[in-house]
């Protein structure tokens, strides 16, 4: 594994708690990629490209009000949804 030597300005309050910590045997190098460690996992995911997954967060973000009554179709088969839509767009005679 190669290592890297990273330069790091701290102003006068984080370098006193960078000599504290160093006094009380802890590693800066150390606290510095715990730290690194830390907020990497704290980083959003990249998002999926995956249609069902995206469909689906949707849906825990933004469901349905509890008043919305069900519907009267069956919405994955896309004969009934597009009667129903027709329905919907065409004026009544």
């Amino acid at each position: 594994m190669s290592s890297h030597l990273i330069n790091v300005r701290l102003d006068s309050e984080r370098l006193r708690k960078a000599r504290t910590l160093r006094e009380h045997g802890l590693k800066l190098s150390d606290v510095v990629r715990e730290a690194i460690d830390e907020r990497y996992l704290g980083l959003r995911p990249e998002p999926s490209t995956d249609g069902k997954t995206l469909i689906g967060r949707i849906f825990e973000l933004y469901p349905d009000p509890a008043d919305v009554p069900p519907r009267d179709y069956d919405v994955h088969d896309r004969h009934a949804a597009r009667r129903a839509i027709l329905r919907k767009i065409r004026p009544a005679r």
